[in-house]
């Protein structure tokens, strides 16, 4: 199944490359947040989450995306 962003990435059809150009993120480093292989920082977050409202064109919150602690 994969990570939630993985699941909306696939769900709404936005490609790597679209997401990368718009977040300001590489394909590689976006590979391994898709995966679960590394941690994004809430700066990264916030630019995923702005780049997935941009593209989609729907209101998406980070918590669409990401599994975030409370902390």
């Amino acid at each position: 199944m994969g990570t939630k962003l993985e699941v909306y990435l696939r769900s709404h059809g936005i490609k790597p490359v679209a997401l990368g150009r718009e977040s300001g993120y590489s394909r590689n480093f976006l590979l391994k947040v898709r995966a679960g292989k590394a941690d994004p920082t809430r700066r990264c977050i916030a630019a995923i989450t702005a780049a997935c409202r941009q593209l989609s064109g729907e209101r998406v919150r980070a918590a669409d995306l990401f599994e975030l602690d409370p902390d």
